[in-house]
């Protein structure tokens, strides 16, 4: 009995115990969740009363000023750029006296005024400089490329930037803009800042610089000298026109004017200027006239037309109703095709034509690019020509009209100087170009092959031509083209636009042509729009272009043996 009243006391005293350990574990468990929800609270209170305090010092950490950011270059055919080739010096100020005071006779009153109000709201500033201030707490100078400085050779070729100056508008900055856009490099500093993002006096700045990855970029086919040749000529003797120089064997053109022309600095009035200075002339269409008996002459010969074949000018043709005249009213009486050529006697021409037939006329002109566009680059390209149908050609009238570059044909002058190549290239077409290849940062080159060429027609035909061309520079109306040494070929043309301003008819001048007259370096073809006369402009253009440039030749051989 003893034992058994112990062990109900035993038992009745756990149980009792066992309720009481559970009741504390509640507790705990409810306090460590209180607590949980306490903290979560204040940390949700310290986020928001500190993020302020985060954010000041991550102000405090750095605050990096853009100083310069240019883009790739572009470059001549002898790696001379014609841009980020000159430089200028730009300077980082902080808002310290004697900064302000050393920048003060460096900048215009305007600017340092504007400089200033921004200074006052404790942010660094960057400006162009010019002269160079005076060493300052608070200033820092840097040496930075300028992208377009002085006189811009080419610049209907090199183009230039939007409104931003960050992407290409036109010319190689546009066609090229990804490849050039890729070569961005970038000048920047690092200022330590107070908690308001002020700088801090006395830690010198951290300077980033990437400036040379714009070395890179790519390479053009325009020689400087040979472009600066090319303008200069032609300034003289035009006030509106074009002129392409291209190596024939390669295709490459080394000068391309487009008059007038423009600076990047002066864009505002060329947008205003009636003379449309914007568009390039060398990539538009203009009626071609007698220049294109190269053509009709090339047509023929494929034919099998021999040279000796002669008709009769009387100062007109005649076909049905259509009178078609000669520039010599009087006409030129009897002629084969080397007087016709070296007098561009249109009777003549258009008597050829029908003698080879319209077809013959028309496949000649496809096959040497006078319905399409001349592809300069990817993306880059002239305007498309016009030639007429085959169903117009079904008439003798227009016909007759080709013969002489006369009707609905256009082209540009890069077309006319693809077809001088082809003389010269026995036969062989070839497509101009103005990208010679890229560049690396490195100064590593990859060049870009020549175009493959396409035979069009016969060497013996070319050889003719070419014989047709220089007697027609020696004897004819080419004459006042002819340069001072090694002679040339070549072929005049005047083309009648039907345009009248003032009761005063507009005529478009060429002349196209080879320099020199042995073993030809150079095809050059020029256009002076609204011109009078024969070649009247347009001819001493080529003269001296060609006189220049066996000059140029002279002195780089001599530099070559000093």
């Amino acid at each position: 009995m003893i034992y058994k009243i112990y062990s109900l006391k035993e038992h009745s005293v756990s149980d009792n115990n066992r309720g009481e350990i559970t009741m504390h574990k509640r507790t705990i468990i409810s306090f460590v969740i209180v607590l949980a929800i306490m903290g979560g609270l204040m940390l949700r209170i310290y986020d928001l009363s500190g993020r302020p305090l985060r954010q000041a010092a991550e102000r405090q950490a750095g605050l990096t000023v853009v100083v310069a950011n240019t883009r790739g270059t572009i470059y001549d055919s002898q790696l001379r750029p014609f841009v980020n080739g000159e430089t200028e010096y730009r300077v980082s100020v902080t808002q310290n006296p004697k900064a302000i005071a050393a920048l003060a006779g460096c900048v215009d009153g305007a600017v340092l005024e504007e400089l200033t109000s921004r200074l006052q709201q404790g942010k660094p500033v960057v400006s162009v400089v010019d002269p160079l201030p005076s060493p300052a707490e608070g200033l820092t100078i840097y040496k930075t490329p300028m992208r377009y400085s002085g006189r811009l050779l080419a610049p209907h070729v090199v183009g230039y930037l939007d409104g931003d100056g960050l992407k290409g508008a036109t010319g190689a900055e546009l066609v090229f803009d990804n490849r050039l856009s890729q070569a961005t490099g970038k000048l920047t500093v690092t200022y330590t800042v107070d908690a308001v993002g002020k700088p801090l006096e006395g830690i010198a700045p951290v300077i980033s610089n990437t400036l040379n990855k714009a070395k890179a970029g790519v390479i053009l086919t325009i020689d400087m000298d040979i472009q600066n040749i090319a303008e200069t000529v032609a300034k003289r003797y035009m006030t509106k026109g074009a002129v392409v120089v291209m190596e024939p064997k390669t295709g490459r053109i080394v000068a391309m004017v487009s008059l007038p022309d423009f600076q990047p600095d002066t864009l505002g009035e060329a947008l205003e200027n009636p003379d449309s200075p914007l568009i390039n002339r060398a990539l538009s269409n203009y009626n071609c006239g007698s220049v294109f008996k190269i053509v009709t002459t090339c047509a023929a010969l494929e034919a099998n037309i021999p040279v000796k074949t002669e008709f009769n000018c009387a100062g007109y043709a005649q076909i049905g109703d259509i009178k078609f005249h000669c520039h010599n009213r009087l006409g030129h009486g009897t002629l084969n095709m080397s007087d016709a050529f070296a007098q561009s006697c249109n009777p003549y021409f258009i008597q050829l034509a029908l003698l080879a037939g319209g077809p013959s006329l028309s496949n000649m002109s496809v096959a040497l690019g006078f319905d399409r566009p001349v592809f300069l680059a990817e993306g880059w390209k002239t305007a498309r020509a016009v030639l007429p149908s085959d169903t117009q050609l079904i008439s003798p009238a227009a016909v007759g009209n080709l013969a002489f570059g006369q009707g609905s044909l256009m082209a540009s002058p890069v077309h006319i100087a693809q077809l001088v190549a082809a003389v010269v290239n026995d036969g062989d077409i070839i497509r101009p170009t103005l990208q010679k290849g890229t560049i690396d940062a490195d100064g590593v080159v990859t060049k870009l092959p020549p175009a493959p060429t396409q035979t069009v027609f016969s060497k013996t035909t070319a050889a003719i031509l070419r014989q047709l061309m220089i007697y027609a520079v020696e004897n004819g109306t080419g004459l006042s083209a002819r340069p001072f040494d090694d002679g040339a070929g070549g072929k005049t043309g005047t083309a009648e636009t039907g345009i009248k301003v003032k009761d005063k008819t507009i005529l478009q001048g060429w002349f196209a042509g080879f320099y020199p007259a042995k073993n030809p370096e150079y095809v050059i073809t020029v256009l002076a729009e609204d011109t009078d006369g024969t070649g009247g402009k347009a001819s001493p253009v080529f003269k001296y272009i060609g006189e220049e440039l066996a000059m140029l030749k002279k002195s780089r051989e001599m530099k070559k043996t000093e």
